[in-house]
């Protein structure tokens, strides 16, 4: 059974997607993702799951915000490594990126839309994280 729920790491897709952080160097995946979505017009889902996920790490390192994971050491040993590196920088360009997935043109927030019971706790969560990051 796959994992899905409301919150940042309670998707599959999620999951895949802090492994490969914690198979990279984090700070130039991050940059290679927002480089990614810089110039699209739709942000599929995978990408919004990627603006997600470096979005909860970012604000991990910078806030010491704690995020439900199952995979707690990795989630841990990548905040680690991106706290060192100071991801300061990046803010903007997460708060940005974040705002998107909330928008128009998200695939990610049209499937969460479907649940009209859930969708405003996994909008809220992340205007929350928008909030820490502004």
């Amino acid at each position: 059974m796959g994992a899905w729920d409301t919150g940042i790491f309670d998707d599959d897709t999620a999951y895949d997607v802090l492994a490969s952080l914690g198979l990279a160097d984090p700070m130039e995946q991050i940059n290679e993702w927002y480089a990614n979505v810089e110039d699209s017009d739709y942000l599929e889902y995978t990408d919004g799951q990627c603006v997600l996920v470096s979005g909860a790490v970012i604000d991990a390192a910078l806030n010491g915000t704690v995020y439900r994971c199952d995979d707690e050491e990795t989630l841990a040993n990548v905040v680690a490594v991106v706290k060192k590196m100071d991801p300061t920088a990046l803010r903007a360009t997460a708060v940005t990126n974040l705002v998107r997935v909330l928008g128009e043109a998200s695939e990610l927030r049209e499937l969460w839309e479907e649940n009209e019971e859930l969708y405003p706790v996994w909008r809220q969560q992340i205007e929350e994280l928008i909030d820490r990051l502004s």
